[in-house]
């Protein structure tokens, strides 16, 4: 009898002092709130908003100690536009998991300019919260100078965050449905660069695109044909910028089903981005509703009524004014080839839309994506400075965009401090980040500004969050 008594005396006293450290730590956390709250004098509304985000900041800074002990989640990583998310991406992060074996998936999405060269059809925030609805656990930002840049540019940033969020493998898309082909056209690009950039020089002197020279230059030396298709093509530079970072992050590929990268009408339940895009042109949302998921079909029947949508059309007096008023800086725009700042220049003057426009500038040495992203980068101010920076210092910031639940226990799981300064909001970010990684997130920001020109949505403060699992 004596014996249970002392445990039971022993067990209360544990819990009180547990009680009394978590009463204290609570107190202490009300304490610092409000003390922040009432010297800023702030308003209801932003009483609410500091206490939801120190929450968001307080659960994603617990210790990496803490979580010892606890079995480790396997990440997969997606690199996405979801411009917008359709059937085909669902079915590509079902895969994705059930190919990687893992417990969740973390999506690197472009920001508000794409890879193409072209404006996002929805903010990064809409897209987000297709995402977050549709599965994916993480979502994070693709900042714009990495977004909107070349296939190599683009893989190299987004390998780059998803190296530092540690995820065990990454999973594309591709044309071929085979990994080791395109694992072979990437060590060769690295390997034998200098072989290849000469034959490649003499096929572009014949009038040849820098695609199409690729192409025969790989035919030639690995006997390999056919490589070169759009998903295929990204799929070679994400594994190139594994090689490069020295990642150890597994590159997986699964075969692209059904729809053509570049079909233009919805035919079937998974359809190409690009057709479902032309349908919300026309209207025919009647069509979208087979291609895309009821929680995107939901989303862009709201934007839609919102008059949310944005297109290149919508900057191109932006567009002329800068190209008219900043003609001696076009030559140092990224991308930008020796004489066609004067073409460019000549059809600003004589065009009065867009389309019209860019069918001037257009000839069979440049792909039409490269084309567009020149453009974006003299709307948006991305020179050939800003990208040898980026180059250089990969993956400055990794900002969250979204998440759920499981998605917050793999952020615990990251030690913290390890590489990664996680950004849930731009408050104080001043501290968190060097002078330099600071100048890249504010031209994220005035990339962002420039977008909501058009898209009427306003920022978020704080990530999107799904409740529940």
């Amino acid at each position: 009898m004596f014996l249970f008594l002392v445990r039971d005396y022993i067990l209360l006293f544990l819990i009180k002092i547990v009680k009394f450290f978590i009463e204290f730590g609570f107190i202490f956390i009300v304490f610092l709130f409000f003390e922040k709250c009432l010297s800023k004098n702030l308003s209801l509304q932003n009483i609410k908003y500091i206490f939801k985000l120190n929450f968001i900041e307080e659960s994603l800074h617990i210790s990496y100690n803490n979580n010892k002990g606890v079995d480790k989640v396997k990440a997969v990583g997606l690199i996405v536009e979801y411009n917008p998310f359709h059937n085909g991406h669902k079915y590509h992060l079902e895969k994705a998991k059930q190919e990687s074996k893992a417990d969740i998936a973390i999506a690197v999405m472009s920001s508000n300019f794409i890879q193409r060269g072209e404006p996002a059809l929805l903010d990064k925030w809409a897209r987000t919260e297709m995402a977050i609805q549709n599965g994916v656990d993480i979502v994070i930002e693709l900042p714009v100078f990495y977004s909107n840049q070349s296939a190599e540019i683009f893989s190299l940033g987004a390998v780059g965050i998803l190296n530092k969020l540690k995820v065990d493998s990454i999973v594309f898309g591709s044309e071929s449905g085979e990994v080791e082909s395109l694992k072979k056209v990437a060590r060769l690009q690295i390997e034998k660069k200098d072989e290849l950039d000469e034959i490649i020089q003499k096929s572009m002197s014949d009038g040849e695109s820098y695609p199409n020279a690729m192409a025969k230059a790989i035919k030639k030396v690995l006997n390999i044909d056919n490589i070169f298709t759009p998903n295929n093509i990204l799929g070679i530079e994400y594994i190139k910028a594994i090689l490069k970072l020295k990642s150890k992050i597994k590159p997986l590929t699964i075969k692209r089903e059904k729809s053509d990268y570049h079909s233009q009408n919805i035919e079937e339940e998974i359809a190409s981005a690009t057709s479902i895009r032309n349908a919300i042109i026309k209207g025919d949302f009647e069509s979208i509703k087979k291609a895309v998921p009821i929680e995107t079909y939901e989303i862009l029947e709201r934007e839609y009524q919102k008059d949310n949508f944005v297109f290149w059309d919508d900057f191109y007096e932006i567009l002329k004014y800068k190209i008219i008023t900043e003609y001696d800086k076009l030559k140092n725009i990224q991308d930008m080839e020796i004489g066609f700042e004067n073409r460019i220049y000549k059809a600003i003057l004589e065009t009065t839309n867009f389309n019209d426009f860019f069918d001037q500038i257009m000839t069979k040495r440049y792909t039409i994506s490269r084309v567009k992203r020149i453009l974006s980068h003299i709307l948006l101010d991305i020179d050939a400075v800003i990208t040898k920076e980026v180059k250089q210092d990969i993956a400055p910031y990794v900002r969250l965009l979204g998440f759920n639940k499981k998605g917050m226990e793999y952020l615990k799981q990251i030690k913290k401090g390890d590489e990664v300064e996680f950004l849930t909001n731009l408050k104080g970010v001043e501290k968190k980040l060097s002078s330099k990684k600071l100048r890249m997130l504010k031209f994220e920001e005035k990339a962002s500004n420039i977008y909501k020109i058009k898209g009427k949505n306003k920022d978020r403060k704080i990530p999107i969050i799904k409740k529940g699992k």
